[in-house]
Formats: structure tokens, sequence, C-alpha cells
């Protein structure tokens, strides 16, 4: 389960955007990592979403910066399950985090471009590979919908701290938990293909927003049908 410190405060304080800023620094670092011209080829430097090495580092991260969401598609699931969604300072606490995860994956980018001489540049890859513009997929939004679902479920449920890196683990194929990042590459190399990046990294994290409602509203109608027996 996360942490839930810094959610119900009226506003953020300094000390949950540090550890926003820290978690998304880490994250894009150690698991995101960054691509380069190796000796055999083409070789990525860093743990991967769906590596048991990304799952522990990333578990880590929850437990070393508490409080902090790191995954835009977490922090969009903790706004839409609030419980006021009129509550103005919860909706900019909602904004600065998603501008902190961005900004933590730039520093990040940053420093592995310094460490990382021989890495391919996003303006290289797009020549060669031209991202696609966003295509709105009626199934995909659904499993991305069943996927925030079960997401808001096992944060609202699980008291594990090792219960969501596995949940993300699992659906690193499904979801992508990396959109900060990518937005970060798009702003540090021109914003040719802005709405290839951005409107996933809006939609997706709606997207799963929408499923933890969704299921907590199932929970409780379950819940209530039950109690109505009894």
């Amino acid at each position: 389960m996360l942490s839930t410190e810094g959610d119900n405060n009226m506003e953020m304080k300094m000390k949950d955007i540090m550890n926003e800023l820290g978690g998304a620094f880490a994250f894009t670092w150690l698991i995101v990592g960054i691509t380069i011209m190796g000796d055999d080829g083409i070789e990525l430097v860093g743990l991967g979403m769906a590596s048991l090495g990304g799952m522990l580092a990333l578990g880590i991260a929850w437990m070393a910066f508490s409080g902090a969401h790191i995954l835009p598609p977490v922090t969009w699931m903790r706004a839409l399950t609030s419980d006021d969604l009129t509550d103005q300072d919860m909706w900019t606490g909602t904004i600065i985090r998603l501008i902190t995860q961005v900004v933590g994956a730039i520093l990040a980018l940053i420093m592995m471009a310094q460490l990382q001489p021989d890495y391919i540049t996003a303006t290289s890859n797009w020549t060669a590979n031209p991202p696609e513009g966003y295509v709105f997929a009626m199934w995909s939004i659904f499993g991305l919908i069943a996927a925030g679902a079960v997401l808001g479920q096992i944060n609202a449920k699980v008291d594990n701290n090792w219960a969501m890196p596995i949940a993300v683990m699992a659906m690193a194929g499904i979801v992508n938990f990396e959109s900060a990042v990518e937005m970060a590459t798009m702003l540090m190399n021109g914003t040719e293909h802005a709405m290839a990046y951005t409107v996933p990294w809006l939609i997706d994290g709606i997207a799963i927003g929408i499923g933890a409602i969704m299921g907590m509203k199932i929970d409780e109608m379950i819940a209530s049908a039950d109690s109505s027996e009894e």
C-alpha cells in the first residue's frame, strides 16, 4: 500500500515536492534508464519496468521517498478516488505532482547523458522511427480501465509495501508507467511530436483513475448487497 502522507493536506509542502522530485529522478535513472550504442549494438542501461530488479527498485523508491507517487497513473488514480473531487487544493497538488515528475525525469536524463556519452538521442531515434500519433482505441481504453480497477483495489486493500510494485511490474505491458519520462524526453528534444506523448500522458492516467473509481463503486455495491441480505 502506498503511503498516504501528504495526500490529505490542504496543500503540498516542500518536503512532498522534493520527495516527488527525488522519486521521479530515481525511477528514471535506475529503472527506465537510457539507450546507448554499446559494443554489441543498441543497449538499454536500466533495470526495466517489467523486471524483478525494476520491481524491487520501485518498491524501495516508494519507501524511501515517502508520500511520492512517482508514476503519473498513480497520481491520477489517487486524485480521482479522493474524497472530494471539488477540492481545488487537491487538484493543485495533483498538477504540481505531475509537473514535478516530469522535472525529476529531465534532471535524471541530463545526468545520464553526461555519464553515458554514447547515448542515442531521441531526435536520432525519432528520425529512424517517427512516433505514431495517438489513436483512440476503445479496447485499449477498456484495458486501462480494468487495470485501474485492479490497481485501485490493491492500493486500497492490500497492506503490504510490495503489493503495488509487483502489480506495476505485472501491468507494465498494459499501462504506460513511463509517460513522465516520455514527456521529459519530448520537452528536451523539441515538441515536434508533442501530441504523440502528451495525449497518452493525460488520457492513460485518467483511464486508470476512472477504473479505480469503478472498482471502488463495485466493491461498495457488493458490500451493500451482502449487508442487506443479512
